[in-house]
């Protein structure tokens, strides 16, 4: 269960994108939320204060929709002080934009992002930053949760089960079978290789039939299956959007699975292609094996 969220916020509207997907995880949940800004050590007093004011009004607009919430302003380096934060703070999630620049603080979050996805072993929602005018956020009624076939990409399930079921949404499990001319030398018949595609589709489907079954048994959400052929990147983004998903949540070291994902990879390339948010979580073992 999420109990605490880290928010970073740099002071930029972009940034402030990430704040109403924390308001839909945190109010069903009654997770306190925490505001993060990192200031420069040689930052005037006048803009240290600025800060402090900023975060104040941040929080009080959530404080006014029922959520508990503290705020910090702290110096140094941005993603140093994020991953201290969440180790201190004990977070269940870091929330964060993952474009906003030029804002009160002038961090660029994309670059911030990109090191704390590399540095933490917390859960981490990524929103992409967008604009006011922008279409408005998308409710989280389905979550498209990509699987390889291994264990560690199964790791994410517990987490997202719980969210899943805070949120009132439904699980879409998704496994892409590789094309088979990727293989570099394959020379197979197309009787022969329809044959050897359908078997694929029939492991990844098997192999997602029964994780439905066993996530519906458990009581907390519903959960269905879609498989595709083609690459994980390219599939999972599209699937995403055809099933009108709100979120993709996924582990991001899995791998040798039933088609040989590297989900890590996978990962990185659906944040940088989808406009959905994206939750990554990194598996235990995946976790202890890096530090």
């Amino acid at each position: 269960m999420v109990r605490t969220v880290l928010v970073p916020l740099d002071g930029s509207p972009a940034a402030e994108t990430v704040l109403p997907y924390v308001e839909m995880i945190a109010s069903p949940t009654g997770a306190t939320v925490h505001l993060l800004t990192v200031v420069q050590e040689e930052e005037e007093a006048s803009r240290v204060g600025k800060t402090f004011t900023y975060l104040e009004k941040k929080a009080e607009e959530l404080r006014a929709r029922s959520l508990s919430c503290s705020t910090e302003a702290t110096a140094g380096d941005e993603a140093h002080v994020i991953l201290a934060e969440a180790e201190k703070k004990g977070a269940d999630l870091i929330a964060m934009s993952t474009h906003g620049h030029s804002g009160l603080m002038r961090w660029v979050l994309g670059s911030v992002a990109s090191k704390v996805v590399h540095g933490t072993s917390r859960p981490l929602l990524l929103v992409r930053a967008r604009e006011p005018e922008e279409r408005p956020l998308a409710q989280i009624d389905r979550i498209v949760v990509p699987l390889d076939g291994s264990q560690l990409s199964l790791s994410v399930l517990p987490y997202v089960e719980e969210m899943a079921a805070a949120l009132g949404a439904s699980l879409v499990l998704y496994n892409a079978v590789l094309p088979l001319d990727i293989y570099p030398g394959t020379e197979l018949t197309p009787v022969r290789a329809g044959g050897i595609i359908d078997d694929l589709l029939g492991q990844g489907r098997s192999f997602l039939a029964q994780v439905a079954g066993e996530i519906e048994a458990r009581g907390k959400v519903k959960a269905r299956s879609v498989v595709t052929i083609g690459f994980p990147v390219d599939e999972i983004v599209r699937a995403a959007q055809e099933v009108s998903a709100g979120l993709i949540a996924m582990a991001t070291h899995g791998r040798s699975g039933v088609n040989r994902w590297v989900m890590g990879g996978v990962a990185d390339g659906v944040v940088r292609r989808s406009s959905l948010p994206c939750l990554l979580v990194r598996p235990e073992q995946a976790s202890q094996e890096q530090a």
